[in-house]
């Protein structure tokens, strides 16, 4: 079993939204992306926010923890990302990618292992 990871993961989460929100200046990302220039530093952040959520949604919902969401997500996201290289996607995408890999890291960075029995 792992600790209680919900008072980082809410930190975290306070922490991807105002790195999204000082990427964009508190714009919508929505506007700069149909501008049709690449963003990937806003995308970054944005999948920063939206890997935490994915986590927060699962624990909140569905009663899971955080480490067992974070994993399942982190899985999933890499999985897409080899997708995304592969098939030469733009920036904005791998961006959106790396940043919630990233966060799902950092919030994992405060499971406490388990130990093999």
């Amino acid at each position: 079993m792992t600790n209680d990871l919900s008072p980082q993961l809410d930190c975290l989460l306070e922490a991807a939204k105002a790195g999204l929100e000082q990427a964009t200046g508190g714009g919508a990302v929505c506007a700069f992306t149909k501008a049709g220039t690449p963003v990937p530093g806003i995308k970054y952040h944005e999948g920063r926010w939206a890997a935490l959520n994915e986590v927060a949604r699962r624990y909140r919902r569905d009663s899971q923890d955080p480490a067992t969401a974070a994993h399942e997500i982190s899985d999933a996201w890499s999985a897409d990302l080899e997708r995304l290289t592969q098939r030469d996607a733009g920036p904005d995408w791998i961006a959106y990618r790396h940043g919630g890999l990233d966060a799902l890291a950092d919030l994992l960075t405060f499971a406490t292992p388990t130990t093999g029995s």
